[in-house]
């Protein structure tokens, strides 16, 4: 299979997902909240993250959400569908299903509650990467999988050149340093609100935050300010302008 190259660069946002008070998916205001972020100008979208709450849907549910993020953004910026499960058949479905769409990329989280080896990890990942041939954005979140995407894990997927960025959300800075100095091959992305200028002064080119869904130009602004001075002093007063 064919390797595709993807860039993950500047503000991705994870999509919250509104709901009816039924529990219904409520798809008019989701298309608002797409139009909003296009609007100000967010360099990516991730439909059907934690963020979007894809916990409390089903498959088929996660399915139609990525459906509709795919029709509303109508390529004018790039969408990552998350296919995260505790399942591998469900991931395996949510990929082959982000594939069919037209994603470009997919965000991939570990399973959570079963606490797989990185070894099983890895082989999880594999196959999801097998069914769908997208680029991928790991997601390393240990305070809710309960599992760390560690050496042992990244060498293993590094067979695969589709592994190409990972949102860091362990919140461990050596972590951030490992990836930055070992594995400079995937694209490096903050996942921590609290860490972002950290991430940005090791080198990272993405930020996927929950917060831009309601402050996407502060975000923004914060990103451009470092990636255009590569200031530390001005990058902070921005951090303190905004906050």
């Amino acid at each position: 299979m064919a390797t595709p190259e993807f860039t993950f660069e500047g503000i991705y946002t994870p999509i919250v997902t509104p709901f009816h008070r039924n529990g219904e998916i409520d798809f008019d205001t989701l298309g608002e909240v797409i139009e909003f972020l296009i609007e100000q100008g967010v360099h990516g979208l991730i439909a059907g993250g934690s963020t979007g709450e894809n916990y409390a849907q089903t498959v088929t549910e996660r399915l139609d959400v990525a459906k509709f993020a795919r029709q509303a953004i109508s390529g004018r910026t790039p969408l990552v569908i998350g296919t995260g499960a505790m399942l591998t058949p469900d991931s395996l479905t949510l990929a082959s299903g982000a594939r069919e769409l037209g994603a470009d990329a997919i965000l991939l989280a570990s399973p959570p509650y079963a606490l797989p080896t990185e070894r099983e990890n890895a082989r999880n990942a594999l196959a999801i990467d097998k069914a769908c041939g997208l680029p991928i954005m790991l997601y390393n979140y240990p305070g809710r999988t309960g599992t760390m995407m560690g050496e042992a894990f990244l060498d293993q997927v590094a067979s695969s050149r589709n592994f190409c960025g990972i949102k860091e959300s362990s919140g461990d800075i050596n972590s951030l340093h490992l990836l930055a100095c070992d594995y400079p091959h995937i694209q490096l992305g903050c996942g921590m609100d609290d860490q972002a200028l950290e991430y940005f002064a090791w080198g990272a080119r993405f930020w996927v935050c929950g917060g831009s869904n309601f402050l996407p130009r502060e975000h923004i602004a914060l990103y451009q300010a470092w990636k255009i001075t590569r200031d530390l002093k001005q990058t902070i007063h921005k951090i303190t302008e905004s906050g």
